[in-house]
């Protein structure tokens, strides 16, 4: 495996690279699928086991896989956190024959705020994923705006009412015990 931590545009924001070496049983030069994963931390940090631990699943499953650790607290107001999605979604593909990506499957992973970064990618993206992951993620008005008033977070837009013809297919679970993100 190529591990790598690339430095992005704005202060604190890294893309981790996870890309697995060619083996023997694939041909040289075998281009992967790939997943681009937003830990969740409601825009105020990152969390860890939303973050190598997933990626290390997409690993065992044949994918390449990246985690985007976003603009945060105060350098999170939007569009800040989609900036960086759709700089770190530039970057894969710009080296996507150097990492082995195929391009044409790009997906992303998010949860929590991590869920809300990816939906916002698949809807309001420069370049959209081929599908989204969406753990308990926070979407609609509601949960939007209680990420307003508890983190004092401005402009979380919420998401559900900008799906259109171009957004990509999504899997969408939530919990109904979860204490943070309702089921909505």
């Amino acid at each position: 495996m190529i591990t790598n931590t690339y430095n992005l545009t704005n202060k604190d924001v890294t893309l981790t690279t996870y890309i697995l070496d060619s083996s023997f049983d694939h041909k040289s030069g075998y281009k992967r699928p790939a997943i681009l994963i937003f830990p969740g931390g409601g825009y105020g940090m990152c969390s860890m086991r939303e973050a190598e631990p997933i990626a290390m699943h997409f690993l065992a499953m044949g994918y390449n896989a990246f985690v985007l650790r976003y603009s945060l607290r105060e350098a999170s107001a939007f569009p800040q956190p989609l900036n960086d999605a759709d700089e770190a979604m530039k970057l894969i593909i710009d080296n996507a024959d150097e990492w082995l990506v195929d391009k044409d499957k790009i997906a992303v992973c998010g949860f929590s705020a991590g869920g809300h970064l990816a939906a916002a990618l698949g809807t309001m993206g420069k370049i959209r994923p081929a599908a989204m992951i969406l753990g308990y993620p926070c979407i609609t008005k509601d949960i939007c705006n209680d990420l307003k008033v508890l983190h004092n977070y401005e402009n979380v837009p919420p998401l559900d009412g900008k799906v259109d013809a171009n957004t990509p297919p999504a899997f969408i679970f939530s919990a109904t015990d979860d204490g943070l993100v309702p089921l909505t």
